[in-house]
Protein backbone atom coordinates (compact mmCIF):
# COMPACT_ATOMS: atom_id res chain seq x y z
CA UNK A 1 0.00 0.00 0.00
CA UNK A 2 1.32 3.34 -0.67
CA UNK A 3 -0.16 6.71 -1.10
CA UNK A 4 -0.27 8.67 -4.23
CA UNK A 5 0.08 12.65 -4.18
CA UNK A 6 -0.62 14.58 -7.51
CA UNK A 7 -0.02 18.26 -7.25
CA UNK A 8 -1.05 20.18 -10.07
CA UNK A 9 -0.30 18.21 -12.90
CA UNK A 10 -0.38 20.19 -15.98
CA UNK A 11 -0.11 18.25 -19.40
CA UNK A 12 -0.37 19.60 -23.29
CA UNK A 13 0.03 17.66 -26.68
CA UNK A 14 0.82 20.13 -28.99
CA UNK A 15 -2.16 22.56 -29.38
CA UNK A 16 -4.75 20.63 -26.41
CA UNK A 17 -5.01 20.73 -22.60
CA UNK A 18 -5.19 17.41 -22.22
CA UNK A 19 -4.57 17.62 -18.16
CA UNK A 20 -4.77 21.17 -16.59
CA UNK A 21 -4.32 22.12 -12.82
CA UNK A 22 -4.78 18.49 -11.78
CA UNK A 23 -4.49 17.54 -7.93
CA UNK A 24 -5.45 14.57 -6.25
CA UNK A 25 -4.52 12.83 -2.52
CA UNK A 26 -5.15 9.31 -2.56
CA UNK A 27 -5.03 7.28 0.58
CA UNK A 28 -3.00 4.02 1.38
CA UNK A 29 -5.37 1.22 0.29
CA UNK A 30 -7.88 3.16 -1.22
CA UNK A 31 -9.74 2.71 -4.82
CA UNK A 32 -10.47 5.94 -6.30
CA UNK A 33 -11.73 5.55 -10.04
CA UNK A 34 -11.23 8.88 -12.50
CA UNK A 35 -14.72 8.77 -14.57
CA UNK A 36 -15.41 10.79 -17.86
CA UNK A 37 -16.22 10.79 -21.43
CA UNK A 38 -13.21 10.12 -23.94
CA UNK A 39 -10.65 12.90 -24.32
CA UNK A 40 -11.50 14.19 -20.68
CA UNK A 41 -7.65 13.71 -19.24
CA UNK A 42 -8.11 9.85 -16.81
CA UNK A 43 -6.26 7.84 -19.02
CA UNK A 44 -3.19 10.54 -19.53
CA UNK A 45 -3.29 11.33 -15.72
CA UNK A 46 -2.94 7.39 -15.01
CA UNK A 47 0.24 7.12 -17.78
CA UNK A 48 1.57 10.23 -16.14
CA UNK A 49 1.49 7.86 -12.37
CA UNK A 50 3.21 4.92 -14.52
CA UNK A 51 5.49 6.95 -15.93
CA UNK A 52 4.71 6.20 -19.31
CA UNK A 53 3.97 10.30 -19.92
CA UNK A 54 5.39 13.25 -17.79
CA UNK A 55 3.59 15.76 -16.83
CA UNK A 56 4.93 19.26 -18.55
CA UNK A 57 4.49 20.62 -14.88
CA UNK A 58 3.56 19.40 -11.56
CA UNK A 59 4.46 16.59 -8.62
CA UNK A 60 3.95 12.96 -8.55
CA UNK A 61 4.66 11.39 -5.47
CA UNK A 62 4.09 7.32 -4.30
CA UNK A 63 4.59 6.49 -0.90
CA UNK A 64 6.09 9.85 0.17
CA UNK A 65 8.93 9.20 -3.02
CA UNK A 66 8.74 11.93 -5.59
CA UNK A 67 9.00 9.84 -9.37
CA UNK A 68 8.00 12.04 -11.41
CA UNK A 69 11.06 12.11 -13.93
CA UNK A 70 12.03 8.70 -12.85
CA UNK A 71 11.33 5.32 -15.43
CA UNK A 72 7.97 3.34 -15.10
CA UNK A 73 10.53 0.47 -13.96
CA UNK A 74 11.90 2.68 -11.30
CA UNK A 75 7.99 3.32 -9.58
CA UNK A 76 6.79 -0.14 -8.20
CA UNK A 77 3.24 0.43 -10.13
CA UNK A 78 1.00 -2.45 -11.62
CA UNK A 79 -0.06 -1.55 -14.95
CA UNK A 80 -3.55 -3.49 -16.33
CA UNK A 81 -3.97 -2.16 -20.44
CA UNK A 82 -7.66 -2.14 -22.01
CA UNK A 83 -6.23 -4.22 -24.71
CA UNK A 84 -4.38 -6.74 -22.08
CA UNK A 85 -0.90 -6.76 -24.33
CA UNK A 86 0.00 -10.15 -23.39
CA UNK A 87 2.75 -11.69 -25.26
CA UNK A 88 0.76 -14.14 -27.67
CA UNK A 89 4.04 -16.98 -28.12
CA UNK A 90 4.62 -16.96 -24.01
CA UNK A 91 2.58 -18.98 -21.94
CA UNK A 92 0.12 -17.78 -19.15
CA UNK A 93 2.85 -18.56 -16.63
CA UNK A 94 5.69 -17.03 -18.68
CA UNK A 95 3.59 -14.01 -19.24
CA UNK A 96 3.31 -13.76 -15.84
CA UNK A 97 6.60 -14.08 -14.63
CA UNK A 98 8.18 -11.08 -17.34
CA UNK A 99 8.53 -8.59 -15.35
CA UNK A 100 9.71 -10.59 -12.28
CA UNK A 101 12.20 -11.60 -15.06
CA UNK A 102 13.46 -8.07 -16.17
CA UNK A 103 14.27 -7.51 -12.23
CA UNK A 104 16.20 -10.64 -12.16
CA UNK A 105 13.87 -11.85 -9.20
CA UNK A 106 15.85 -15.40 -8.06
CA UNK A 107 14.21 -18.32 -9.98
CA UNK A 108 12.66 -20.08 -6.85
CA UNK A 109 10.93 -16.80 -5.79
CA UNK A 110 9.93 -16.35 -9.20
CA UNK A 111 8.56 -19.65 -8.98
CA UNK A 112 6.27 -19.11 -5.76
CA UNK A 113 5.13 -15.78 -6.71
CA UNK A 114 4.06 -17.19 -10.13
CA UNK A 115 2.06 -19.79 -8.46
CA UNK A 116 0.88 -17.52 -5.70
CA UNK A 117 -0.91 -15.35 -8.01
CA UNK A 118 -1.86 -17.98 -10.43
CA UNK A 119 -3.73 -18.91 -7.92
CA UNK A 120 -5.06 -15.53 -6.90
CA UNK A 121 -7.02 -14.99 -10.00
CA UNK A 122 -7.58 -18.79 -10.42
CA UNK A 123 -5.57 -19.45 -13.29
CA UNK A 124 -3.33 -22.42 -12.15
CA UNK A 125 -5.19 -24.92 -14.39
CA UNK A 126 -4.06 -22.62 -17.58
CA UNK A 127 -0.23 -22.11 -17.03
CA UNK A 128 0.63 -23.75 -19.56
CA UNK A 129 -2.08 -22.33 -21.85
CA UNK A 130 -1.22 -19.35 -24.52
CA UNK A 131 -3.23 -16.29 -25.05
CA UNK A 132 -4.96 -17.34 -28.04
CA UNK A 133 -5.97 -20.55 -26.35
CA UNK A 134 -8.06 -18.34 -23.68
CA UNK A 135 -11.32 -16.09 -23.21
CA UNK A 136 -11.13 -12.52 -23.10
CA UNK A 137 -12.56 -12.33 -19.19
CA UNK A 138 -8.90 -15.11 -18.75
CA UNK A 139 -6.66 -13.12 -20.70
CA UNK A 140 -7.50 -9.89 -18.48
CA UNK A 141 -6.95 -12.13 -15.46
CA UNK A 142 -3.88 -13.05 -17.19
CA UNK A 143 -2.92 -9.40 -17.24
CA UNK A 144 -4.12 -8.31 -13.65
CA UNK A 145 -1.69 -11.24 -12.62
CA UNK A 146 1.07 -9.80 -14.30
CA UNK A 147 0.45 -6.66 -12.85
CA UNK A 148 0.41 -8.16 -9.24
CA UNK A 149 3.17 -10.52 -9.44
CA UNK A 150 5.59 -8.04 -8.74
CA UNK A 151 4.16 -6.89 -5.56
CA UNK A 152 3.48 -2.96 -6.55
CA UNK A 153 2.44 -0.06 -4.57
CA UNK A 154 -0.02 0.72 -6.85
CA UNK A 155 -2.00 -1.03 -8.97
CA UNK A 156 -2.96 1.07 -12.21
CA UNK A 157 -6.47 -0.12 -14.36
CA UNK A 158 -6.95 1.71 -17.66
CA UNK A 159 -10.46 0.74 -18.82
CA UNK A 160 -9.51 -2.93 -17.99
CA UNK A 161 -13.47 -4.28 -18.72
CA UNK A 162 -14.57 -2.50 -22.03
CA UNK A 163 -13.67 -5.14 -23.83
CA UNK A 164 -15.87 -7.87 -22.33
CA UNK A 165 -19.62 -8.62 -22.61
CA UNK A 166 -21.49 -7.27 -20.28
CA UNK A 167 -22.43 -10.19 -18.16
CA UNK A 168 -18.76 -11.29 -17.80
CA UNK A 169 -18.10 -7.75 -17.13
CA UNK A 170 -19.90 -7.69 -14.27
CA UNK A 171 -18.01 -11.09 -12.67
CA UNK A 172 -14.82 -9.52 -13.47
CA UNK A 173 -15.67 -6.35 -11.50
CA UNK A 174 -16.52 -8.18 -8.60
CA UNK A 175 -13.50 -10.52 -8.62
CA UNK A 176 -11.53 -7.10 -8.95
CA UNK A 177 -12.91 -5.68 -6.28
CA UNK A 178 -12.69 -8.82 -3.94
CA UNK A 179 -9.16 -8.79 -4.80
CA UNK A 180 -8.28 -4.93 -3.93
CA UNK A 181 -10.03 -6.00 -0.58
CA UNK A 182 -8.44 -8.91 0.09
CA UNK A 183 -4.94 -7.41 -0.62
CA UNK A 184 -5.51 -3.78 0.47
CA UNK A 185 -3.42 -2.39 -2.55
CA UNK A 186 -3.89 1.51 -3.48
CA UNK A 187 -5.91 1.50 -6.54
CA UNK A 188 -6.33 3.67 -9.45
CA UNK A 189 -9.16 2.63 -11.73
CA UNK A 190 -9.74 4.55 -15.38
CA UNK A 191 -13.91 4.34 -16.84
CA UNK A 192 -16.16 5.71 -18.89
CA UNK A 193 -18.70 3.57 -17.36
CA UNK A 194 -20.58 4.95 -14.23
CA UNK A 195 -22.03 1.90 -13.27
CA UNK A 196 -18.50 0.73 -12.94
CA UNK A 197 -17.65 3.45 -10.86
CA UNK A 198 -20.61 3.10 -8.43
CA UNK A 199 -19.81 -0.40 -7.99
CA UNK A 200 -16.13 -0.29 -7.69
CA UNK A 201 -15.01 2.97 -6.21
CA UNK A 202 -14.46 3.95 -2.48
CA UNK A 203 -13.94 7.60 -4.33
CA UNK A 204 -15.00 8.80 -7.59
CA UNK A 205 -13.44 11.39 -9.25
CA UNK A 206 -15.54 13.10 -12.30
CA UNK A 207 -13.02 14.73 -14.86
CA UNK A 208 -13.99 17.10 -17.63
CA UNK A 209 -11.90 18.61 -20.10
CA UNK A 210 -8.51 17.85 -18.12
CA UNK A 211 -9.88 18.84 -14.83
CA UNK A 212 -11.84 17.71 -11.58
CA UNK A 213 -15.20 18.78 -11.77
CA UNK A 214 -16.14 17.07 -8.45
CA UNK A 215 -15.53 14.07 -6.27
CA UNK A 216 -16.52 12.03 -3.42
CA UNK A 217 -18.48 8.72 -2.36
CA UNK A 218 -20.32 7.09 -5.11
CA UNK A 219 -23.51 7.52 -2.97
CA UNK A 220 -23.05 10.81 -1.93
CA UNK A 221 -22.37 11.85 -6.04
CA UNK A 222 -25.18 10.18 -7.71
CA UNK A 223 -27.29 11.32 -4.54
CA UNK A 224 -26.27 14.69 -3.74
CA UNK A 225 -24.37 15.78 -7.09
CA UNK A 226 -23.54 19.88 -6.49
CA UNK A 227 -22.17 19.87 -10.07
CA UNK A 228 -24.80 19.81 -13.30
CA UNK A 229 -21.88 17.58 -15.60
CA UNK A 230 -22.15 15.09 -12.58
CA UNK A 231 -25.59 14.37 -12.27
CA UNK A 232 -25.59 14.30 -16.01
CA UNK A 233 -23.03 12.03 -16.45
CA UNK A 234 -23.63 9.63 -13.86
CA UNK A 235 -26.44 7.80 -14.43
CA UNK A 236 -30.09 9.97 -15.69
CA UNK A 237 -31.09 12.44 -14.08
CA UNK A 238 -33.84 15.05 -14.54
CA UNK A 239 -32.76 18.74 -14.98
CA UNK A 240 -35.79 21.37 -13.56
CA UNK A 241 -35.49 25.41 -13.62
CA UNK A 242 -37.36 26.32 -10.71
CA UNK A 243 -38.30 29.43 -9.07
CA UNK A 244 -38.24 29.50 -5.32
CA UNK A 245 -39.70 32.45 -3.36
CA UNK A 246 -40.98 32.65 0.80
CA UNK A 247 -40.26 29.23 0.97
CA UNK A 248 -41.60 27.66 -1.85
CA UNK A 249 -40.57 25.97 -4.65
CA UNK A 250 -42.17 26.82 -8.41
CA UNK A 251 -42.03 24.47 -11.05
CA UNK A 252 -42.44 24.78 -14.66
CA UNK A 253 -45.62 22.69 -15.16
CA UNK A 254 -47.33 24.84 -12.20
CA UNK A 255 -46.52 22.24 -9.47
CA UNK A 256 -45.17 23.87 -6.13
CA UNK A 257 -43.56 22.27 -3.06
CA UNK A 258 -43.67 24.10 0.28
CA UNK A 259 -41.07 24.53 2.93
CA UNK A 260 -37.74 25.03 0.98
CA UNK A 261 -35.47 26.23 3.25
CA UNK A 262 -32.74 26.47 -0.10
CA UNK A 263 -31.66 29.33 -2.30
CA UNK A 264 -34.23 31.49 -3.48
CA UNK A 265 -34.62 33.27 -7.28
CA UNK A 266 -34.05 30.76 -10.42
CA UNK A 267 -32.39 27.61 -9.93
CA UNK A 268 -31.68 24.46 -11.47
CA UNK A 269 -32.70 21.00 -9.33
CA UNK A 270 -31.91 17.43 -10.39
CA UNK A 271 -33.82 14.86 -9.28
CA UNK A 272 -33.49 11.56 -10.01
CA UNK A 273 -36.00 9.46 -12.45
CA UNK A 274 -36.90 7.16 -9.51
CA UNK A 275 -37.38 9.91 -7.02
CA UNK A 276 -39.92 10.97 -9.12
CA UNK A 277 -43.94 9.37 -8.71
CA UNK A 278 -46.52 9.34 -11.76
CA UNK A 279 -50.26 9.01 -11.96
CA UNK A 280 -52.96 9.05 -14.61
CA UNK A 281 -54.96 12.01 -14.44
CA UNK A 282 -56.93 12.92 -17.79
CA UNK A 283 -56.27 16.85 -16.25
CA UNK A 284 -52.65 16.24 -15.50
CA UNK A 285 -50.18 18.65 -16.72
CA UNK A 286 -48.00 15.94 -18.58
CA UNK A 287 -48.24 13.51 -21.20
CA UNK A 288 -46.80 9.76 -21.51
CA UNK A 289 -44.61 9.99 -24.89
CA UNK A 290 -42.81 6.71 -24.43
CA UNK A 291 -42.22 3.78 -21.88
CA UNK A 292 -39.03 1.21 -22.00
CA UNK A 293 -39.47 -1.77 -20.31
CA UNK A 294 -36.16 -2.50 -18.51
CA UNK A 295 -36.72 -6.04 -16.41
CA UNK A 296 -36.59 -4.99 -12.89
CA UNK A 297 -37.89 -1.21 -14.21
CA UNK A 298 -40.78 0.74 -15.94
CA UNK A 299 -39.26 3.68 -17.46
CA UNK A 300 -41.98 6.26 -18.59
CA UNK A 301 -40.69 9.64 -20.91
CA UNK A 302 -43.00 12.27 -20.01
CA UNK A 303 -43.63 15.63 -22.05
CA UNK A 304 -44.22 18.20 -19.49
CA UNK A 305 -45.19 21.65 -21.15
CA UNK A 306 -42.56 20.83 -23.92
CA UNK A 307 -39.95 19.91 -20.90
CA UNK A 308 -38.68 16.23 -21.16
CA UNK A 309 -38.53 14.08 -17.87
CA UNK A 310 -37.96 10.46 -16.79
CA UNK A 311 -39.73 8.67 -14.17
CA UNK A 312 -38.70 5.37 -13.14
CA UNK A 313 -40.45 2.85 -11.16
CA UNK A 314 -39.26 -0.60 -9.95
CA UNK A 315 -40.23 -4.02 -9.04
CA UNK A 316 -43.35 -6.53 -10.34
CA UNK A 317 -46.11 -3.81 -8.83
CA UNK A 318 -44.88 -1.18 -11.33
CA UNK A 319 -47.46 0.21 -13.42
CA UNK A 320 -47.47 0.89 -17.19
CA UNK A 321 -49.05 3.98 -18.23
CA UNK A 322 -49.54 3.48 -22.36
CA UNK A 323 -48.51 6.26 -24.45
CA UNK A 324 -50.73 9.42 -25.13
CA UNK A 325 -51.58 9.12 -20.82
CA UNK A 326 -52.27 12.06 -19.27
CA UNK A 327 -50.63 12.34 -15.76
CA UNK A 328 -49.71 14.21 -13.04
CA UNK A 329 -46.42 14.60 -11.41
CA UNK A 330 -45.37 14.31 -7.59
CA UNK A 331 -41.89 14.86 -6.29
CA UNK A 332 -41.41 12.94 -3.07
CA UNK A 333 -37.60 12.63 -3.32
CA UNK A 334 -35.09 15.01 -2.70
CA UNK A 335 -33.95 17.74 -4.66
CA UNK A 336 -30.39 19.32 -5.33
CA UNK A 337 -29.57 22.69 -6.55
CA UNK A 338 -27.01 22.83 -9.40
CA UNK A 339 -24.24 24.81 -10.38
Amino acid sequence: MARVLLVDLHKRFNATLAVDNFSLDVAEGEFVALLGPSGCGKTTVMRMIAGIAEPDSGEIAIGGRRVDGLSPEHRNVGLVFQSYALFPHMTVEANIAFGLQMRRVPRDEMRRRVTAVLDMVDLSQLAKRHPRQLSGGQQQRVALARALVTEPDVLLLDEPLSNLDAKLREHLREDIRNLQRRLGITTIYVTHDQSEALALADRIVVMNSGRIVEEGGPRDLYQTPRRRFTAEFLGQTNILAATASDGTLHFPWGGERSGWNGQHGRLDLSIRPEDISIEAEATGPAVVTDVTFLGADIEHKLDVGGLTMRARASGRGAKILPVGTRITISLPGDLHVLS
